[in-house]
């Protein structure tokens, strides 16, 4: 049995290589020896690092968060010879400055462009120096890439600029619920045991006709990594966007997982979907008459037809796929009845909350739809505590991330821009004492901050993205 196994993995391996475009010589070849194969896929690989390489760039950037400052470094892929570049939102989240090193070692300053948190996607942009020719990448079509295809990883894990591994797809169409970026991740990944380490974020994942199939996200543990599928970043481009936000479908519904026990409790052990928990009052839903307790089993002619833990998810990854203003139709089961609603898709509200770093020692943010549900806040007014930093004024003052601030002195805060401008006026009149009126819940607390005694700590931090 083992010469049949070496045998066999030898004809896999070459009738690969033979089926590569740059590999026409070897077809000629009707009995290439075991080395003669393997040489040949180790010329190949090195020629599509050496083709991608060029494409790919060290990011460094200096972020603040509050009163500190960090350090990290990421990986970039150029994609237009006009200086544009793909990154995650992750590496330059809080960017004060980012600086891009291409291959050629010249250094350039870059301005954002375009970012989405919820794809985890930013796109950065350089000014290439008269004469100087950037490298646009090629890239593939995400749908074709197939379980078990070999792919290499190409970024700067830990600062060592432009290192590849190697290795195979090892899954698609994954949802990983552990990455906390502060919001629901829309993506569904490409899984990879090629390495994405620190450092790697931002960089491609290339096939073997050297084109990008994704941007590698995250690593969560040795041979598993995380790539956002290209069309992704496709998408990302060509979107509309709106006031800073890519514009996705909005259906204004909670769902949660509709399980194979509550079919079996209805007596519908077939039956699959999402429960429609709540309504958003005067959402799409709601005015296409869908109510609490209906079972979404089709949405825009695709089946919700799982019952795993990541049904919610695809979910959600159709809606938001859907183009504002269109109508779909959704399929519902409600009771022993099927019917089918036309809902008139809107823009979902704004997801990525805006945020207020202060001196004092806290983080206010907007009010979104999405922090109101994770807080249970019964509304929107107001700014919200989404940090304390440790020996702050603020903690001194015994604030609370998930407080929400009413009132900054006597000024009504209602939103974050009333925050903002309330902390300028304060600052303007170098006022180191105010009171901030906070809502806990239901009940009414009060923060005095006091900075006349607070050394502000502007410390570095270095971290590889």
């Amino acid at each position: 049995m083992r010469p049949f196994f070496k045998s066999t993995a030898t004809a896999l391996i070459a009738a690969a290589i033979m089926a590569l475009p740059t590999q026409a010589a070897l077809a000629e070849d009707k009995n290439p020896s075991g080395a003669e194969i393997f040489e040949k896929l180790q010329d190949h690989i090195g020629q599509i690092s050496d083709e991608v390489k060029s494409s790919v760039v060290h990011i460094e950037v200096v972020s603040k968060k509050g009163s500190k400052r960090r350090k990290g470094v990421g990986s970039g892929l150029i994609i237009s010879a006009d200086g544009k570049i793909v990154t995650n939102f992750h590496v330059v989240d809080h960017a004060q400055s980012i600086t891009v090193s291409l291959d050629d070692k010249t250094k350039h300053e870059a301005q954002i462009i375009r970012r989405d948190q919820q794809t985890d996607l930013a796109l950065i942009k350089i000014d290439p120096e008269k004469g100087q020719k950037l490298h646009p990448a090629r890239l593939a079509n995400s749908d074709d890439i197939k379980v078990g295809q070999w792919v290499l990883a190409i970024g700067n894990p830990y600062g060592f600029d432009r290192t590849v591994s190697f290795g195979i797809v090892s899954g698609k169409g994954r949802f990983i619920p552990g990455i906390d970026l502060g919001v629901p991740i829309i993506n569904d990944f490409i899984q990879t045991d090629a390495l994405i380490d620190h450092g790697n974020s931002g960089g491609p994942l290339v096939n073997l006709q050297g084109e990008v199939v994704g941007i590698n996200s995250v690593g969560v543990g040795r041979g598993l990594g995380f790539t956002i599928p290209v069309n992704i970043v496709k998408e990302l481009i060509n979107r509309n966007e709106v006031a800073g936000s890519i514009q996705r479908g909005y259906l204004g519904v909670y769902v949660q997982k509709f399980s194979e026990e509550h079919a079996e409790y209805l007596n519908k052990p077939g039956l699959r979907g999402v429960l429609v928990s709540d309504t958003v009052p005067g959402g799409p839903a709601e005015k296409a008459g869908l109510k609490s307790g209906d079972i979404i089993t089709r949405i825009n002619g695709t089946d919700i037809d799982t019952a795993n833990d990541d049904t919610v998810s695809r979910f959600i990854l159709v809606v938001s796929g859907l183009e504002p203003g269109a109508t779909t139709e959704a399929v519902i089961q409600r009771g022993n009845q099927v019917i089918t609603k036309q809902i008139v898709v809107s823009a979902q509200p704004p997801i990525q909350a805006q945020e207020v770093a202060t001196d004092y020692g806290f983080t206010a943010k907007q009010i979104t739809q999405s922090i109101q549900q994770e807080f249970r806040l019964e509304e929107t007014d107001g700014a919200i505590v989404f940090d304390v930093e440790k020996d702050s004024p603020a903690m001194e003052a015994e604030v609370q991330a998930g407080d929400v601030i009413v009132k900054v002195e006597n000024t009504p805060i209602k939103t974050i821009d009333d925050f903002k401008n309330a902390i300028k006026a304060l600052e303007k009149k170098n006022q180191n004492r105010f009171l901030m009126t906070l809502r806990r819940g239901k009940i009414t607390t009060y923060g005095l901050i006091d900075t006349s005694t607070y050394k502000k700590s502007d410390a570095d931090e270095d971290s590889n993205e």
